[in-house]
């Protein structure tokens, strides 16, 4: 099992966390649930959250356990090497797979990928795309504000199941007002 610099000295400094993401201040301290999921990350690693996609994407057991962790941490790496694989990969399963992850894992940080996912030849990467923006706003992760170009996108979509997903989020936001 690979642990972090930090768990292999048997004590987690978390002084040194603290002030590394800011937490510290003159008179006093502060923290929050999103504070902690980055304390998290950073105690288990980047290169391990990144590695957890690739377990993800690779469907080997345990994944769905990675899944979740993911998905509580929505840690930037994770989004990035999803983001990664979509990019680099061949194999469009794997693509979709990492798009299909990157739906849980996504905070607001990803909208500007978005539109190009929405515009890929794969209907699945397509539908997928549409899905991070559903999650989005379905967690309170972005304002609807900001997707507001993308929903557009989404009405006038060539594929039906994006078009559906497009239908279901604004009949979820017009009961969530």
């Amino acid at each position: 099992m690979a642990l972090s610099d930090e768990m292999n000295q048997g004590e987690i400094d978390w002084t040194a966390i603290a002030r590394k993401l800011g937490t510290l201040q003159e008179n006093g301290e502060s923290g929050g649930s999103k504070t902690a999921r980055e304390a998290v990350a950073m105690i288990i690693g980047s290169s391990n959250l990144r590695a957890a996609v690739d377990h993800y994407v690779s469907h080997k057991k345990g994944s769905e356990l990675v899944r979740h962790v993911l998905w509580l941490l929505h840690p930037r790496c994770a989004m990035e090497r999803c983001y990664e694989i979509y990019q680099n990969e061949e194999d469009s399963q794997t693509r979709r797979d990492a798009i299909e992850l990157l739906r849980v894992v996504a905070d607001s940080s990803v909208l500007p990928w978005i539109k190009g996912l929405l515009e890929d030849q794969d209907e699945g990467v397509q539908c997928w795309s549409a899905g991070i923006v559903d999650q989005l706003l379905w967690s309170h992760l972005v304002d609807p504000e900001k997707c507001e170009e993308l929903l557009q996108l989404m009405q006038n979509h060539s594929n039906e199941q994006v078009r559906e997903t497009h239908a279901f989020i604004i009949e979820y936001l017009n009961k969530r007002e």
